[in-house]
């Protein structure tokens, strides 16, 4: 017989994926984690194309990790946030007529590329330990698998109904595309031998895209 949990609790668990799949409601936290505006893009675009390339190749032969403390979602979303800048710059030097300009952006590419291959398994690892600290008290099972972290795995009385496991899979999807995931599964008790999986049709780690 499978388990039921009360409306009561389903509410907190739900509340708890949202919570997880979009971050902190504290906007005091989030008021530096915006998008660019026109004024921003503005200041930018007045440094030229290839020095902005240059700098930021520079960046990467510093060698500083941008996964050296993820310790909350909004750490997780500020490193998405530096590389999807970093795929803006690049399509704009690709696109150039310069062919300084076209080198230095393929020479980007390559460096984004190789930390974007050491980083993302780092970002799922954390947004796994993160799934598992909040989660933990309404008895939802977190584990993380696969050789570079692909795999997240979910265990909880919760994931009885199929309709739970479809709506958390909804809430959870953009994030865990995002973070490259492959493959998400559900079960509702630990000795369960079948399980719900959804395959994820994320990017490699190693693509640079939007």
């Amino acid at each position: 017989m499978k388990e039921k949990l009360k409306p009561f609790t389903s509410i907190i668990v739900i509340g708890f994926f949202l919570f997880i799949a979009y971050g902190s409601d504290d906007d005091s936290k989030n008021e530096n984690i915006k998008p660019l505006t026109s004024d921003t893009s503005k200041v930018t675009s007045e440094v030229p194309l290839k020095t902005r390339l240059e700098n930021n190749i520079k960046g990467f032969e510093k060698e500083s990790s941008l996964t050296k403390n993820l310790k909350s979602l909004d750490d997780i979303f500020i490193v998405l946030a530096v590389y999807k800048s970093y795929y803006v710059i690049i399509k704009e030097g690709k696109e150039s007529t310069d062919n300084d300009e076209k080198k230095l952006a393929e020479k980007l590419e390559q460096k984004v590329s190789n930390s974007q291959v050491k980083d993302f398994p780092k970002l799922r690892l954390a947004y796994n330990n993160i799934l598992k600290e909040k989660l933990w008290e309404n008895n939802v099972d977190v584990k993380i698998g696969g050789s570079k972290n692909t795999v997240l795995s979910l265990t909880a009385g919760y994931f009885a109904s199929n309709k739970n496991i479809k709506t958390t899979q909804e809430t959870l999807h953009e994030m865990l595309a995002n973070l490259r995931f492959k493959q998400a599964n559900y079960r509702w008790y630990k000795g369960e031998d079948e399980y719900t999986y959804y395959t994820i049709e994320s990017a490699k780690d190693s693509e640079v895209i939007e």
